[in-house]
């Protein structure tokens, strides 16, 4: 069987391109040909690991396509109408009320990604998405019952996990700087921590909204917990990525909204304890193996989480044991399997 990909926009850290070259693995371990394009590309991609959308057009016909939906982009319909064996799979749009005071031209990128999704999804042959929160809003969307086909997960392709972490108290979060992800309250939760634990540090992984957005955080921490909290905002390795999560403590999530989060899975993965708001696809995702917020849960509710979290090792056991087990509700050989019955379904129509 012939199976393509699309995506809307591709980046050498992107979560939605690494989950197309991850299902790309999966098709070449089951016989299946097929090549990926993307309709923005951003520097840095192996070479030739994806091709321009316009060159779809020239392509043989693929048996099925495959369109991963992150983003707006014009005449994405016309590419679509001409593949109804075709799978839409919804990534999450953010809203676009996050961004209209930090990026207006992001916010209207947004606002015209909502609107475009009805249309894709009834060109579709089948919709789906990466959770149960994106499946009910691509439904509502839509029009049509999305199917849930979660994010592959390999844990072979991270690094093992260390012991305890040695060292300052360390507080971590890995997601791009932006607005909706509310690394600003993560920064407010430290003041409070740092008067029951004074050495205790913020790690800020992610790439960000724009340099202005950045500088706005920066400033931020240097006047509510200054030198204590670290942006690592440029390209960074697995193994460096691998060693922020081995040194810290616990991962701290505090966004506003999330289509999945795949970090999450790594903290499991590296044993890390779980504090997170229940917010978009979060609570599915964590399920019973952290702590969840609320909204009426402030920033001196969460440093005090924080601290008896850092504090208390039997909690901490308790809370990376369970990690360990909802692990396991992503395996990938059964999310991999779900994939391949829609995509065996949709080859015969």
């Amino acid at each position: 069987m012939k199976v393509s990909q699309l995506l809307c926009a591709a980046g050498p850290v992107d979560a939605v391109t690494n989950q197309a070259f991850a299902w790309r693995r999966w098709f070449e371990r089951w016989g299946w040909e097929g090549r990926d394009y993307a309709a923005h590309m951003a520097p840095g991609l192996p070479a030739r690991a994806l091709r321009p959308m316009r060159e779809l057009e020239g392509d043989q016909e693929p048996d099925v396509l495959v369109l991963h939906y992150s983003g707006y982009v014009a005449g994405l319909e016309q590419v679509l109408g001409r593949f109804p064996r075709s799978l839409l799979v919804s990534h999450n749009v953010t809203p676009a009320r996050f961004f209209w005071a930090h990026e207006p031209v992001d916010a209207a990128r947004c606002e015209l990604a909502r609107d475009q999704l009805p249309a894709l999804g009834a060109l579709a042959g089948a919709v789906a998405g990466v959770s149960r929160f994106n499946a009910r809003e691509l439904t509502e969307l839509s029009g049509r019952e999305a199917d849930v086909i979660p994010v592959l997960f390999d844990e072979s392709r991270l690094a093992a996990r260390n012991g305890e972490p040695q060292g300052a108290p360390t507080v971590l979060f890995v997601g791009r700087l932006t607005p909706h992800k509310r690394q600003d309250l993560l920064i407010r939760a430290l003041a409070p921590l740092r008067e029951a634990m004074p050495e205790a540090r913020l790690v800020l992984v992610g790439t960000p909204l724009s340099p202005p957005f950045e500088e706005r955080l920066r400033a931020l921490a240097g006047r509510l917990a200054p030198g204590a909290v670290a942006f690592e905002t440029g390209g960074i390795s697995s193994e460096r990525l691998a060693g922020h999560y081995r040194s810290a403590h616990v991962f701290l999530c505090l966004s506003e909204h999330e289509g999945f989060c795949i970090p999450l899975l790594e903290a499991f993965h590296f044993g890390l304890p779980v504090i997170a708001r229940e917010a978009g696809a979060v609570g599915e995702v964590v399920d019973d193996a952290g702590i969840l917020l609320g909204p009426e849960d402030g920033v001196d509710t969460v440093a005090e989480l924080l601290r008896i979290v850092i504090s208390d090792r039997e909690l901490r056991d308790e809370l990376r044991a369970r990690g360990d087990r909802r692990l396991r509700g992503y395996d990938q050989s059964s999310t991999a399997a779900g994939m391949r019955g829609v995509l065996e379904t949709l080859a015969v129509r």
